[in-house]
């Protein structure tokens, strides 16, 4: 049963989309957008991403770990978009505090997150079950196929991470 559910999962967040391409060179940091976006949408995006290494990187503005290690995440994103990384960011912050959305925009701005940056829209109870998690930071690694490599739950390694995507774009 819990395997069944990391696939579905997996093919779920291996579902976040065409317009997630992901270049380095995307989008200037003043024109970062941050969209509000359902769960079951997140999972279709995420797979329409089929043919990529993805990551996805749950986090908030109020998670000090999170904060600390996004940089490496818009680190990765330079590093890897080329080759075939698309990096994906969801802010787990109050969608219906338009000041925590504003303090999450401000802060993907200031990192010059130019990759897909979404506030995930549901309940804090439904995301937990979800995603099986307490609360940020949380992160999903997938090889090009969709296929979950590896689950981060409040000990995210970056320098892991980064050796496992350099190992899945060879």
């Amino acid at each position: 049963m819990r395997r069944m559910r990391l696939v579905m999962l997996a093919g779920l967040l291996a579902a976040v989309g065409a317009h997630l391409v992901n270049r380095p060179d995307a989008a200037p940091p003043d024109s970062i957008s941050l969209e509000l976006i359902r769960y079951v949408t997140l999972g279709d995006r995420v797979q329409e991403l089929s043919g990529r290494v993805v990551i996805v990187d749950f986090w908030a503005t109020y998670c000090l770990p999170c904060k600390k290690e996004f940089p490496r995440l818009v680190e990765l994103h330079r590093k890897y978009a080329a080759k075939g990384l698309a990096a994906v960011s969801v802010s787990l912050d109050d969608p219906t505090d338009e000041q925590a959305r504003a303090s999450a925009k401000g802060f993907l701005t200031e990192k010059q997150a130019t990759i897909s940056n979404f506030v995930l829209d549901e309940k804090i109870e439904f995301w937990q079950a979800k995603l099986k998690i307490d609360g940020p930071p949380c992160v999903f690694v997938f090889d090009r196929k969709g296929r979950l490599v590896k689950k981060y739950h409040d000990d995210v390694d970056y320098g892991e991470i980064d050796r496992i995507v350099a190992d899945l774009l060879r």
